[in-house]
């Protein structure tokens, strides 16, 4: 069972990881400036699109990352879940063995 416990926690890090990550990757986004945008004319259209590129792929990075989280938060309960099972199972047959049940 141990070996499963320590499955769980490290599902349940890297589940808390990309939690983080899902807040984090859009917060360092870089300033509308930084891609041009108040340029005058063809330059600034294309810093404009630039910049609308680069918000929407961080913003679906950001949801796959919290979607991912998820699954794995899943995983590990139900790795938890099959942990505890089998812990139980192993003091019911030891309590048997024994004679005590």
């Amino acid at each position: 069972m141990d070996t499963l416990r320590a499955l769980t926690a490290r599902l349940d890090q890297a589940s808390a990881t990309l939690t983080t990550l899902s807040h984090t990757v859009t917060a360092s986004d870089p300033a509308q400036a930084a891609f041009g945008v108040d340029a005058l004319g063809r330059p600034g259209e294309v810093g404009r699109a630039l910049h609308r590129q680069w918000a929407a792929a961080t913003d679906h990075r950001s949801r796959e990352a919290r979607a991912a989280a998820g699954r794995l938060s899943a995983v590990a309960a139900a790795v938890r879940e099959a942990a505890d099972g089998y812990a139980d199972s192993d003091r019911a047959a030891g309590l048997r063995l024994a004679g005590e049940a």
